[in-house]
């Protein structure tokens, strides 16, 4: 059984995406035009969550602009062009136990890690840029804590 499912989130910097990657023990293949799932498309994915109903072909199930590796998961996460040509989302099987270790990596079903780390590595991205240093602090209730300064 397979359950395809795109992260609600958009993806515009790769580099940024490479550094969440880097901060959280997984590994970004640039290049790598597949990423391995359980690779049949059963139709079978939660409606109105479902990768389809986000506007991808189930026969692309599988192929990817790049690549994000797991560790300890059999199956690895997609990096795919948005359908609309804008940015990338990210793909991939949560379905049995390359699924469910992929989610325990990321800290759920729907990857909070990546979205979490790919935020604060986009906001810190940008402020360094208008000159500012940074500081980064995380908190003992789990938060992140970003400080800009000059």
């Amino acid at each position: 059984m397979s359950h395809v499912s795109n992260l609600a989130l958009e993806i515009h910097d790769l580099d940024v995406l490479k550094t969440a990657c880097e901060d959280n023990g997984l590994t970004f293949v640039e290049g790598q035009r597949t990423y391995k799932w359980f690779g049949r498309f059963l139709n079978d994915s939660d409606v109105g969550r479902s990768t389809v109903d986000s506007g991808f072909n189930p026969e692309d199930f599988g192929k990817c602009e790049h690549a994000i590796r797991v560790p300890g998961s059999q199956y690895e996460i997609g990096v795919v062009k948005n359908p609309s040509g804008d940015g990338y989302r990210l793909i991939y099987d949560e379905w049995g136990t390359g699924g469910e270790q992929i989610a325990k990596k990321c800290g759920g079903k729907d990857l909070p890690v990546i979205k979490r780390s790919y935020a604060e590595a986009r906001a810190t991205k940008h402020v360094v840029r208008q000159g500012y240093r940074v500081s980064r602090r995380v908190l003992a209730n789990g938060r992140v804590e970003i400080k800009a300064f000059k």
